[in-house]
């Protein structure tokens, strides 16, 4: 009697056992399901103004404004959609990371596109986008490099060759070459920035490659195939 009784428990004891992988594999299983999020990508300023923000929640200032390339402003404008790197929190608030050390507060944008991601793939996502930062700043040194050494062949003129312009108009068109104007269906895109529109605003610093005619008017050529009139701006620095 007592055998049997030691079997029974010895019995009940290995099935107890042998339920523990399968049990703990549902609540893994669980576990992965509530990790998986639908993660911001891209967004789009509502506001008519916001500000760009430090990782520290300072907002970027005219002394130090936020850069992208040969794109200065302290402001995000209305409509204008950026790519985003990850979602953080600053003092409480829900911010965007859209490169470059600027950051949008979620409040003055609205999320245009998500995917679903799980919390193990989160570290890939964020090293892709990094590494992506790094090939764009890589391409910007280049175009900055080649920009130096065109700027330096044109030394033997004594003419002052205009380097940087600021936008004097509330808004001013943006131009092909041909003098033809953007479009809302094919508007001027700046890069992996993300930021789109027709329009360049007051205010707003370019870096100028180069100065042509296009129909007997004046035109600075700012980069991305993209020009601005030189009556809608004025030179704040030459050499």
């Amino acid at each position: 009697m007592k055998f049997t009784k030691k079997i029974a428990f010895a019995s009940a004891s290995l099935a107890l056992t042998m339920a523990t992988p399968a049990a703990l594999l549902t609540q893994n299983a669980a576990f992965a399901k509530t990790t998986t999020v639908k993660q911001a990508t891209k967004v789009k300023v509502t506001k008519k103004t916001t500000p760009f923000y430090h990782k520290d929640g300072s907002k970027f200032t005219k002394k130090k404004p936020y850069v992208y390339g040969s794109w200065k402003s302290t402001v995000a404008y209305k409509n204008t959609s950026y790519n985003v790197v990850k979602t953080v929190t600053i003092k409480g608030a829900k911010y965007y990371y859209i490169g470059n050390d600027a950051y949008l507060k979620a409040s003055d944008v609205k999320v245009t596109a998500t995917k679903t991601v799980k919390s193990s793939s989160t570290s890939s996502a964020k090293k892709a986008s990094t590494s992506s930062s790094k090939t764009t700043s890589k391409k910007t040194s280049s175009t900055s490099s080649s920009t130096s050494s065109s700027s330096s062949s044109k030394k033997t003129s004594s003419k002052k060759t205009v380097t940087q312009i600021q936008v004097t108009k509330k808004t001013t068109p943006f131009y092909h070459k041909d003098g033809s104007k953007f479009t809302k269906k094919s508007p001027y895109v700046y890069q992996s920035l993300g930021w789109k529109s027709t329009v360049a605003y007051k205010g707003t610093e370019y870096k100028v490659f180069k100065t042509i005619t296009i129909k007997g008017s004046k035109y600075y050529y700012i980069g991305n195939s993209a020009y601005l009139k030189a009556s809608a701006v004025k030179v704040i620095a030459s050499k």
